[in-house]
């Protein structure tokens, strides 16, 4: 029970002093007190906390104060009454985050699912006949990944819908595995051993994703028009060099 109470918002000395009521039953604030050997300003502090949110009522009686645990549906009844306010928030709260310059952010995704997850989010959030780049790691890392949960099959209907182009830079050694990467909507180049990357990269529209493919996958979400702009450029330039 006090981890459930400490998820609905207790602090410890609340938790304390509400299950001590929930044994004792509908008292004053001394057995309490007694019971627990806490200072009375803590006590009557948890009790006010307590009262606050609805899970203690306080009544007088022969001019005492008494309290006894409310009824549990009053709690809920708050909950849902936060979550109305929220609700009722939430599309005046996105309007003006779509109004303000949201700026540069950097974000590190570690481990494989965080991986599929967020390509997978990426390909949603482009738009129809958009472009991405990428420069490959390792290829066969990359497939062993996204073959877990059909991520690869989801991330090629995504971008067969929506007829996403991908540029595609392999090195002249993933000719093979490449056949097995390739998608609809895909051209595909070859670099010589000499530009092989220990980062692979993929430029959105937005942003750039720089991939390091260890024992541990990890990877630097990049979101900053200069930075994407110059990746771009390097992009380009290797896109010459390359081959067919």
């Amino acid at each position: 029970m006090q981890n459930e109470l400490k998820q609905l918002g207790l602090t410890d000395n609340e938790i304390k002093v509400y299950i001590t009521l929930l044994e004792i039953g509908e008292n004053t604030v001394g057995p309490i007190i007694n019971k627990l050997k806490i200072h009375r300003q803590v006590a009557y502090d948890a009790l006010e906390g307590l009262e606050k949110k609805n899970f203690v009522d306080r009544i007088i009686k022969t001019k005492r104060y008494h309290y006894r645990v409310s009824d549990p549906k009053n709690v809920l009844d708050e909950i849902k009454r936060k979550e109305n306010i929220a609700n009722n928030l939430i599309p005046e709260i996105n309007k003006k985050i779509k109004g303000q310059e949201r700026g540069q952010e950097i974000k590190i995704y570690e481990g494989e699912k965080a991986f599929r997850e967020l390509t997978l989010k990426n390909d949603g959030k482009m738009s129809p006949n958009s472009k991405t780049y990428v420069i490959t790691g390792s290829t066969k890392k990359y497939l062993e990944i996204m073959e877990i949960s059909k991520a690869f099959e989801k991330s090629k209907k995504i971008r067969k819908k929506k007829k996403i182009t991908t540029k595609i830079i392999f090195l002249e050694s993933q000719r093979d595995e490449s056949k097995k990467i390739n998608r609809d909507y895909s051209e595909l180049k070859f670099l010589a051993e000499g530009y092989a990357s220990p980062v692979a990269f993929q430029i959105w529209t937005e942003s750039i994703s720089l991939i390091s493919y260890g024992s541990e996958i990890f990877v630097i979400e990049i979101k900053n028009k200069d930075f994407r702009d110059a990746y771009l450029n390097y992009f380009n330039l290797l896109w010459k060099i390359a081959k067919k």
